[in-house]
Order: structure tokens, then sequence, then C-alpha cells
């Protein structure tokens, strides 16, 4: 009898670690760094990148840099800007402050978001499974 109270007592004290070992990870990982140095390059031709990775967990990051023209980062900016799925809009400035560009963030019904702006005659975005991991990367890896 003593010896399945110990078992049932190790086998607890096993499941009580898994748990909060899989809690704390799922917790902590919207702040570990993110690998800002993808090369798995999707597609691309003269004038634009598309890069695809994966966070640490195994969420998509899609990544878009278009360096064709003004009138198609314009376009594109524009085109990211309507419909029902924009929350945010404003301005993309450095890290003083100084704008040097155009800023938005669809938020889609699925939960994908993206993040675009533009940067002089640039246009690039980051679409992430989630908003919070969309900034994330945002700020990790296109910050100046």
């Amino acid at each position: 009898m003593k010896r399945i109270i110990y078992i049932l007592i190790a086998v607890f004290a096993f499941s009580i670690g898994v748990v909060s070992t899989v809690y704390y990870r799922l917790k902590s990982e919207p702040m570990s760094p993110f690998n800002c140095s993808w090369s798995e390059r999707v597609s691309g031709k003269s004038g634009y990148d598309i890069y695809n990775t994966k966070s640490s967990f195994g969420e998509e990051v899609d990544f878009y840099h278009e360096f064709t023209s003004p009138e198609t980062t314009r376009y594109l900016f524009q085109s990211n800007s309507e419909g029902d799925e924009l929350i945010e809009k404003g301005s993309k400035l450095n890290e003083k402050g100084q704008k040097i560009g155009e800023r938005g963030i669809d938020v889609f019904p699925n939960g994908i978001a993206r993040i675009y702006w533009t940067d002089g005659n640039e246009f690039w975005f980051v679409q992430a499974d989630s908003l919070k991991l969309a900034r994330k990367v945002e700020s990790q890896c296109f910050s100046r």
C-alpha cells in the first residue's frame, strides 16, 4: 500500500513539473529574442524579396520587401490600408523619433497580423500568426 502511495506521489510531482515547464515556456517565449537572420527565401525577383521562417514555437513569420519604385511602394501601402482589417495607421519613426515613412497594421479574422510600412521608396511587411509576435519581430528585427 505504501508503495502505491509513493508511486502516486512521484507521478503527481512529475506531472506538476511537466505542466509548469510547458506553462513557463509558453509565457516566457514572447520575451525571448526572435532569430532575425532568416535565410529561407521563398521567392524573389528583381525588385522584391519574400522570406518565410518560424518562431521558436513553430509560428509562421513572413517578410516581404519591395524596392522597385516609389509608385509601387505607394500602391502597396494604400492597398494594404484598405479594408476592415486595418486597426492602426500612422507614421513610421526611427529611433530618434523622426518620420521615415508610413506604417499600418492589419489583423485578419483568423488572427494573422500584418505590420507594414514604407521606408523611403521601399515597402516592407512582417506577417505573423499573432499581433504580439508581429510586433515583437518588427521591434527586434527592423528597429533602426
